[in-house]
């Protein structure tokens, strides 16, 4: 990548940053360890919004801090997170914002997290867990809502890839993003 990419890169995650009040918030709190390993400062809103990807429950799968869940609970009325690796300052996060529609949900494996989805009614998913072991079975478990977003949709990630090559229906892409409609 060159350097010009790179200064690209940074002054768009600078301003997602600066013109979010609530990131801004999360920011200034926990400072910007609070966003390494989040997607949240990568083109996420615009996408998602450029999509219309919006709708009653949506559910995440690896969410971390929640910072993506926060701003997809600006869309749907209801978001539920599923995390193997829990992150407890995610709930600490969604209080000092007063965000009140995201449920957070730790199971303690692959076979937990399938029970849980079973359960759950939703009409929209967004698949960012573990990328190299559980792209095909995460997006077994959400597809019968027929609108799945993904993070790291690029040649780094062949497992994201490789999945969305072989899908029936609609890929946008975008960036790193990519939304599979049915």
């Amino acid at each position: 990548m060159s350097e010009l990419d790179q200064e690209k890169i940074f002054y768009e995650r600078f301003w997602c940053l600066l013109r979010d009040r609530q990131l801004m918030a999360v920011f200034e709190k926990y400072g910007p360890e609070a966003f390494r390993r989040s997607s949240v400062l990568e083109g996420f809103e615009s996408f998602i919004k450029g999509q219309g990807f919006g709708g009653k429950t949506c559910v995440e799968i690896g969410t971390l801090k929640g910072l993506t869940a926060l701003v997809l609970s600006r869309y749907f009325e209801r978001v539920v997170t599923i995390d193997i690796v829990d992150d407890p300052q995610k709930r600490e996060i969604a209080a000092m914002l007063g965000v009140k529609n995201i449920g957070f949900v730790n199971v303690r494996d692959n076979e937990e997290k399938a029970e849980v989805l079973a359960s759950v009614q939703f009409d929209a998913a967004f698949v960012d867990g573990d990328h190299h072991k559980d792209t095909d079975s995460d997006f077994s478990l959400v597809e019968k809502c027929g609108r799945v977003l993904f993070h790291e949709a690029w040649a780094a990630q062949p497992a994201v890839m490789n999945l969305l090559y072989g899908l029936p229906g609609t890929v946008v892409t975008q960036q790193k993003w990519a939304i599979w409609t049915r």
